[in-house]
C-alpha cells in the first residue's frame, strides 16, 4: 500500500512539472522567436563577461605548449647522444611530447575555471569507451611498445615477417614501416608484426650462403673440391672466418654435386653481388682446370632387340 502511494505522488509531481512547462511554453511564433534571443543574448553576455579568462587560459596553454615541444625535443636530442635505437628515441620522444601537451591542456582548462577533477573522469570513461571501440588500434600500440623494449631488430635491419621482407625504418604507435629492396615502402600493423614469425636477416653481423656445384662423374672430385676451394680464396665479399666450405652432398642423375658454402656480410646487395661472384669465379676455375659442368644427362637401357628400319643404303 505504501509503495503504490509513493507511486502515486511521484506521478502527481511529474505531471505537475509538465504542466509547469506547457503553461510557461510560448503560445505564439513572435513569443518563441522572444524566448530564443533572450537565450542567445543571455549566451553571449556570459560569454563576453568569461572572454578576458579565456583568452588568458589560451596564452597559457600557447606558451606551455611552445614548452612542451622545446622539452620533447631537447629530450629527442638526449637520446641521440646515447647512441639509443633511432626508432626508439622517435617513439619515446612522441610519447614525452603527448605527454606535456596533455598537461598543458589541463593546466590551461584549470585557469579558465574549470573543474580538473570532472575533465579527468570525463576522459577516463571516453577513454574505456574508445578503448572498447579501437581495440586493434590498442592492440598496436602495445605490441609496438614491446618490439621496442625487446628489441628483435633495429632501424637498418633487414627482416622478414609474415609474407614481407625489408629494411625496418621506423616503428610508430600503429605500425612498423619497412622499405622493400625493390623501394616499396610497407606499412605493417605491429600486431601482425609481434604475432607472426620474425628472421632478423642482418641481426647476426654475417650471414652464411649456399650454392650447389656438379662436376662429372669422370672428372677427379677430389681435385674438383680443391679447385672450387680456391677459387674462392681472396673473393671479394667471401669473408675468411668462418672458412668456405666445399661439401660433397649427393651423386645426382648426370654430375657428383658439392654444396659451396660461405659467409658474407648480411645485407642482400651484399648477399646477392658477392652469389654473383661466387657462381662466375667457380665456373671459370672447373673449366679453366679441364673440368666439366655436365648438361643433364639421361641414358635409355632398351631391353630387347630394336628395330631401327631398313638403312638409307
Amino acid at each position: 500500500m505504501t509503495i503504490l502511494l509513493a507511486q502515486s505522488e511521484s506521478a502527481d509531481v511529474i505531471a505537475d512539472e509538465i504542466g509547469n512547462i506547457l503553461d510557461n511554453a510560448p503560445s505564439t511564433p513572435a513569443e518563441a522567436l522572444e524566448v530564443i534571443v533572450q537565450k542567445f543574448e543571455s549566451l553571449w553576455t556570459g560569454l563576453l563577461q568569461s572572454l578576458p579568462i579565456i583568452m588568458i587560459g589560451l596564452v597559457v596553454f600557447l606558451v606551455l605548449y611552445v614548452v612542451a615541444r622545446v622539452v620533447s625535443r631537447g629530450f629527442g636530442h638526449t637520446l641521440e647522444k646515447t647512441n639509443a635505437d633511432p626508432v626508439v628515441s622517435r617513439l619515446l620522444t612522441r610519447v614525452v611530447k603527448t605527454i606535456l601537451v596533455m598537461i598543458a591542456a589541463l593546466f590551461a582548462l584549470s585557469t579558465m575555471g574549470v573543474a580538473i577533477g570532472n575533465v579527468v573522469t570525463f576522459l577516463a570513461v571516453l577513454g574505456f569507451a574508445v578503448g572498447l571501440a579501437v581495440q586493434g588500434i590498442l592492440e598496436n600500440f602495445v605490441a609496438g611498445v614491446i618490439l621496442l623494449m625487446r628489441k628483435p631488430f633495429r632501424a637498418g635491419d633487414q627482416i622478414i615477417t609474415g609474407d614481407y621482407e625489408g629494411t625496418v625504418d621506423d616503428v610508430d604507435f600503429r605500425v612498423t614501416a619497412l622499405i622493400g629492396y625493390d623501394g616499396t615502402r610497407q606499412l605493417i600493423p605491429n600486431g601482425q608484426v609481434y604475432s607472426n614469425p620474425l628472421v632478423n636477416l642482418t641481426g647476426g653481423g654475417k650471414r652464411r650462403s649456399t650454392v650447389t656445384v656438379g662436376v662429372d662423374y669422370r672428372d677427379d672430385h677430389d681435385e674438383a673440391r680443391e679447385v672450387i676451394r680456391a677459387a674462392l680464396d681472396g673473393l671479394e665479399g667471401v669473408l675468411e672466418d668462418p672458412a668456405p666450405e666445399v661439401l660433397l652432398t649427393e651423386l645426382g642423375d648426370s654430375s657428383v654435386n658439392f654444396e659451396v658454402r660461405y659467409w658474407t656480410e648480411p645485407s642482400i646487395r651484399s648477399v646477392r653481388h658477392t652469389q654473383d661472384r661466387v657462381l662466375a669465379a667457380v665456373k671459370t676455375a672447373v673449366e679453366g682446370a679441364g673440368m666439366t659442368i655436365p648438361w643433364p644427362i639421361r641414358t635409355l637401357v632398351v631391353d630387347g632387340p630394336v628395330d631401327v628400319g631398313p638403312s638409307a643404303d
